[in-house]
């Protein structure tokens, strides 16, 4: 065992950091068949009377460490006591470990982020931080799509955590795993990438395999966060990714329609209207989608047209409707909100009236308007003020005009570190594009042109209808080359 200990140690070398990236891949492979050759017991068993993970630093021995609580892990499937113990470990791994020497065992640890997932959602009071580091660890940009990234937002919903998952939501996606193309030369995994599709693939092990649906349904709770937390700018942005999501033959997803549902809600919440249709939507799948929700479209016409009394009719025939759909509450914001917004378009017209025409016009009680005026103004939905009167009715509303902020420096900083992100991720695609057999053939065929000949003229304007198989509900694999 003091042998086995002695080759987990083994790496990394005394000159790791005068290694070059080549010379560290070849440096890793030869200590990744060492490991292999080592008996199973050798990562389970006690060394003298201590754990092997007690001789074993996490951060400088990452695969053997992470090896063995694997191992670990999977030996004591049924000690519920021993796997509360090396849950302690494994959270020292999550924010300790050595994010280039895991991408050589990308499936282990994928396994492991798996576990500790489900182990933290058990306890009485979950903590997703270790596993949200972890993951920001190995990929700062969280911006390549894998299992893990729905598994957590799954897991922070059903123990009614929402906002622990923010960490991973907050940022925005931006490739997917693809198998590297043919004939192209690998990108070594210890190379410095910007970003982390070049190591997050489908052979790297980061991931189970993913499916159209998976990308939908992380969007999807995405967006049920984001609502329930009232960030309904980002929320509509999920909705849209729904939305616009590209299907064969025309498909509609069942996750599309019930989008395309909370998307017209929370418009009428945020802007008293529905949000104008994205320009890029695929005219085929917005009509069936349009078809299958047609009592969120009558709801959303008599809230446009402030018509309050339909509103109501329209909330209580379809009560069963939005029950069915999960947006009984939804709904029921919105028919609140139809009175703020009747106030707000008064706003338009009048500098000041009073409170009493203000209750004839919302068909309210003048002491209700006056608390409903005051929770608005203590909101910030309404930029008003209420002189007090000798009764509710005498008080008078005045309108303030509106204050235009210039953005501050933060968002300023915001905006920018987002752009120079987009012209990365940008960069990127090109380079991948580049690699594509397509790319390499309008090439070649323009080279056989000459200098004058007409670049459009060499484009392959050909359509390939889909594989068959492909034309199904959506479920289509997103991760073939």
């Amino acid at each position: 065992m003091t042998d086995a200990v002695a080759t987990m140690l083994s790496f990394p070398p005394d000159n790791i950091d005068t290694l070059s990236p080549r010379d560290y891949d070849k440096a890793m492979d030869g200590y990744l068949k060492k490991l292999e050759k080592l008996p199973a017991s050798a990562w389970t068993k006690a060394v003298g009377e201590q754990n092997v993970l007690e001789l074993i630093d996490p951060e400088v021995n990452s695969l053997p460490y992470l090896n063995s609580l694997l191992q670990q892990v999977r030996a004591a499937a049924k000690d519920r006591k021993k796997q509360e113990e090396l849950l302690d470990n494994a959270i020292i791994f999550c924010t300790s470990f050595d994010p280039v020497q895991v991408r050589y065992l990308g499936e282990q640890w994928r396994d492991l982020m798996e576990w500790v997932t489900d182990m933290l959602a058990n306890l009485s009071m979950p903590d997703f931080s270790a596993v949200t580091s972890a993951m920001l660890r190995l990929d700062p940009t969280a911006g390549t799509f894998t299992t893990l990234h729905l598994h957590l937002v799954r897991r922070c919903l059903e123990i009614g955590a929402p906002s622990q998952a923010l960490p991973i939501l907050d940022k925005n996606l931006y490739a997917f795993p693809v198998a590297p193309p043919k004939n192209a030369q690998d990108d070594l995994l210890s190379e410095p990438h910007e970003l982390s599709n070049a190591f997050i693939t489908t052979k790297s092990g980061f991931t189970h395999k993913l499916h159209s649906d998976s990308v939908l349904e992380y969007y999807l709770l995405g967006a049920h966060v984001y609502i329930g937390l009232r960030n309904l700018e980002r929320a509509r942005l999920f909705l849209e990714y729904i939305i616009l999501h590209p299907s064969s033959s025309h498909a509609t997803s069942a996750l599309q329609v019930e989008a395309f549902k909370k998307w017209v809600l929370i418009g009428l919440l945020s802007e008293g209207k529905r949000w104008p249709l994205p320009r890029t939507h695929d005219v085929a799948v917005m009509k069936s989608i349009r078809s299958l929700t047609k009592p969120y479209d009558a709801l959303a016409e008599n809230f446009e047209k402030r018509d309050h009394r339909k509103m109501a009719a329209e909330m209580e025939v379809g009560a069963q409707i939005w029950q069915e759909d999960g947006n009984q509450r939804l709904v029921k914001e919105v028919g609140n909100a139809l009175l703020r917004y009747r106030v707000l378009d008064m706003q338009k017209t009048y500098a000041a009236l009073p409170v009493s025409r203000v209750a004839t016009f919302l068909d309210v009680a003048p002491d209700m308007t006056i608390t409903m005026l005051g929770e608005m103004i203590r909101s910030g939905h309404l930029n008003a003020s209420v002189t007090n009167g000798n009764t509710p009715g005498d008080a008078v509303l005045r309108f303030h005009p509106a204050t235009t902020t210039s953005s501050s420096d933060s968002e300023l900083e915001h905006q920018t570190q987002r752009i120079q992100d987009l012209i990365m991720f940008v960069r990127d695609a090109d380079r991948r594009l580049q690699l594509t057999k397509e790319y390499v053939e309008t090439q070649k065929r323009a080279k056989r042109a000459g200098a004058d000949g007409d670049l459009a003229d060499q484009m392959d304007l050909t359509w390939d209808a889909p594989a068959p198989g492909l034309a199904n509900d959506g479920d289509e694999d997103i991760m073939a080359a």
